[in-house]
């Protein structure tokens, strides 16, 4: 869609927004951030991709779900997702939940 990264956080209310990375501690690799991450997204049946900008390493994308939206960056260099503080606790929590439930099951 050609949008840069800085206009798809502002056309959908996410300049101040903070980023996943951030939200949780440091024994988590950055791919089992991008792992957990989607497989939470994945259960809000109404998700939805709004908004993307797509290179050859990955893209910048707008999702949507439960009235909210987040920003996702996807390459072969990093994950992240940006996101306001109270999507970004539901999504951790979610997140702490399955790892835990992993852990417990091997």
């Amino acid at each position: 869609m050609g949008n840069t990264v800085a206009e798809m956080l502002e056309m959908y209310g996410l300049s101040t927004a903070e980023g996943l990375m951030d939200s949780l501690d440091a024994t988590w690799s950055e791919s089992e951030i991008k792992e957990y991450c989607w497989q939470v997204l994945r259960t809000f049946p109404d998700l939805k991709k709004e908004n993307w900008s797509i290179g050859i390493e990955g893209g910048d994308y707008i999702f949507s779900f439960s009235g909210h939206y987040v920003f996702i960056t996807d390459d072969i260099w990093s994950f992240n997702l940006i996101a306001e503080r109270s999507v970004l606790k539901l999504l951790v929590e979610q997140m702490i939940g399955l790892n835990k439930t992993k852990h417990y099951n091997s």
